[in-house]
């Protein structure tokens, strides 16, 4: 007989089996297991295992916000749940396929064009893998704009109209 510290148990096992799978665990909680063994005399003392924790990939990052910049857009989130192993990093995706990665909570994507709207997925990944994505409300980088062209002056009595082409 399996018995997990938080009382779940694997029961019975064959006598020719050297291992067992005990559901019904929490992640992120610590455990220890105690194994007996019985023959028609009774149990035997228990043998002891020391202490895992289950894990699981964590939760998808929230609150993922975009501030944009000149060719690119810093990201940011709230950590998720990390389920019960501590989360390793994280992966930020814009729509382009732009990426990047960093151990914090935030992260500056570049190689984006101005004036294109884009999106921001944020993975986290732990000892299980990657986790689910959260992703951000559109945003579109920008900077300032061109110099204004063909820029012409016509006088007139006390005054100047000038004319210009509307720059990028």
């Amino acid at each position: 007989t399996v018995t997990a510290s938080g009382g779940a148990t694997c029961t019975p096992v064959p006598a020719t089996a050297n291992s067992c799978t005990v559901m019904g665990l929490a992640n992120g909680t610590a455990y220890t297991f105690s194994v007996v063994a019985a023959n028609a005399a009774g149990n035997g003392p228990a043998g002891t295992s020391s202490s895992v924790t289950p894990f699981t990939v964590p939760g998808a990052p929230t609150a993922v916000s975009a501030a944009p910049g000149n060719a690119q857009a810093t990201v940011s989130w709230a950590a998720p749940a990390d389920n019960g192993s501590p989360i390793t990093g994280y992966t930020v995706t814009a729509s382009n396929g732009a990426t990047c990665t960093t151990s914090g909570t935030t992260c500056v994507v570049g190689g984006l064009a101005n004036g294109t709207a884009y999106t921001f997925s944020v993975v986290a990944t732990n000892a299980a893998g990657p986790g689910p994505a959260g992703t951000s409300p559109s945003v579109t980088p920008y900077t300032v704009p061109d110099a204004p062209t063909a820029v012409t002056a016509v006088p007139g009595n006390a005054q100047a109209t000038v004319n210009w082409a509307a720059p990028a």
